[in-house]
């Protein structure tokens, strides 16, 4: 059996958008559809077609056309599942591929070489490349080459409308930039998508994030990880350009916190939890903490400085008061007859911190709807792959719309929209880290990243 080295050249690309590769000659022309679709990018989300003549020229001769055959297709038309890459390649090719009859994305595929059959290579291998695919619906070559031009230019008059459009429709886990070629990332789907038993990637996982059992590590991701049943419910081509960017980004890579480190993280909950105590802590008759605990811990976490007031009434005194509320709502802490207690898993935990930084990751996602969940992984994501904060929202609502939620407008989510959805999150990412309150809000921790990444595990 021969094996194909091709060349695809998006026709028209300028610098050249071209890709080398080799595929089996027993495999099915519908095969090498998905094999383009993963190694230029696309989404899937348009018809395509082959022919053997350059459907933008005059037809010299009688040509052929192969697609995924549907009651529409017109007469004549052949079917790309009866036909093998040998079928069409034999007597020497070229070949040509359409994607988006409206963009009209035309690909040309040149055979460079044909060899034999090599068993223990899977059936597409990426050879080499240069430049990322473009935008899908960015109006054809032409389209795509204004608008990577007016983004990349911040004086143009329709500079923001394009980013915004690039935003809400590219998202945030395709490359931007118009060099970008991840050839590791890219095989890494092509060894999900065509050899799924020699991926590494457990076959019991819709994600294709969770490696089989015998390979994993320590800290990787397990099937139920927040980011894999994310990653789960995404459609699949988006799910494909996650898995890249985490790749690519390394943000769920080795990344042990140390146990100072973990200290410094959850120090307002330590605090809480360490004033509670094994014993429980006694209430006032009105259910609030004595205002000795409650000054300590404004003294002790560095907020009085900033605070004024006594600091000492829980009623009146609010960083302690969302402190203790978060610390309940996450399963650290409850109230029973009159005493604060620790949870068991809280009780367990004292002195171990990071044992204590499990539990609050964990318990972030306590009492989250599933809207809310789906959020609260997008934002944890956006801080641990370094997203700015001003752009996080943007890669929330781009993630929720993926899943298929809407907003109550039946519009686009909104920045406002996003911080309802993600409210309670922030309020636990609020009491995170070892500065004192006042400037928490204006400097963010670096140490909230190292967090977002051990609570996408």
């Amino acid at each position: 059996m021969t094996r194909y080295r091709l060349r695809s050249s998006l026709v028209g690309s300028e610098p050249e958008i071209w890709r080398t590769f080799e595929i089996e000659g027993s495999a099915r022309l519908r095969m090498l559809h998905l094999a383009l679709q993963t190694i230029m990018g696309w989404r899937e989300s348009h018809l395509h077609a082959f022919t053997d003549a350059d459907p933008h020229a005059r037809a010299q001769h009688p040509s052929r056309r192969w697609e995924a055959l549907d009651i529409e297709s017109e007469e004549g038309t052949l079917s790309e599942d009866d036909f093998t890459v040998d079928d069409v390649l034999r007597d020497g090719g070229p070949l040509w591929y359409e994607y988006d009859f409206g963009d009209g994305w035309v690909h040309r595929l040149d055979i460079v070489e044909q060899v034999p059959s090599e068993p223990h290579l899977t059936t597409v291998v990426l050879l080499d490349g240069a430049n990322r695919g473009p935008f899908e619906d960015s109006g054809g070559v032409g389209g795509y080459a204004e608008k990577t031009a007016i983004a990349a230019d911040p004086q143009h008059p329709e500079h923001e409308s394009i980013v915004d459009w690039i935003d809400s429709t590219v998202g945030p886990w395709a490359p931007r930039g118009p060099g970008m070629f991840d050839l590791v990332g890219v095989q890494s789907e092509l060894n999900l998508m065509f050899n799924p038993g020699a991926s590494g990637i457990s076959p019991n996982d819709m994600s294709g994030l969770v490696k089989v059992v015998e390979h994993r590590l320590t800290g990787d991701v397990h099937e139920g990880s927040p980011i894999a049943e994310f990653a789960s419910v995404l459609p699949p081509p988006i799910r494909s350009e996650l898995r890249q960017h985490l790749q690519f980004t390394n943000t769920l890579g080795p990344g042990d916190i140390d146990p100072e480190t973990a200290a410094r993280i959850i120090r307002p909950f330590a605090w809480l939890m360490d004033a509670v105590g094994a014993d429980g802590l006694d209430l006032t008759a009105a259910g609030w903490m004595p205002q000795s605990t409650v000054l300590a811990g404004m003294t002790e976490l560095g907020w009085i400085t900033d605070w004024i007031g006594k600091g000492n009434r829980e009623d009146v005194t609010p960083p302690i008061a969302v402190l203790r509320e978060t610390a309940q709502r996450i399963g650290l802490v409850r109230v029973q007859k009159g005493r604060l207690l620790l949870s068991a898993a809280a009780k367990k935990a004292l002195g171990d911190a990071p044992a204590q930084l499990r539990l609050i990751a964990e318990g972030l996602y306590r009492k989250l709807s599933d809207a809310e969940t789906d959020a609260a992984v997008l934002l944890l994501l956006a801080i641990a792959d370094g997203t700015p904060r001003e752009d996080r929202w943007r890669s929330v609502a781009f993630g929720l719309e993926m899943c298929g939620w809407q907003s109550s407008s039946g519009w686009r989510f909104t920045e406002q929209d996003i911080g309802h959805a993600t409210f309670w999150t922030q309020r636990v990412l609020n009491q995170l880290g070892d500065a004192p309150r006042l400037h928490r809000f204006d400097e963010e921790s670096p140490l909230l990243r190292p967090f977002a990444r051990e609570a996408l595990r």
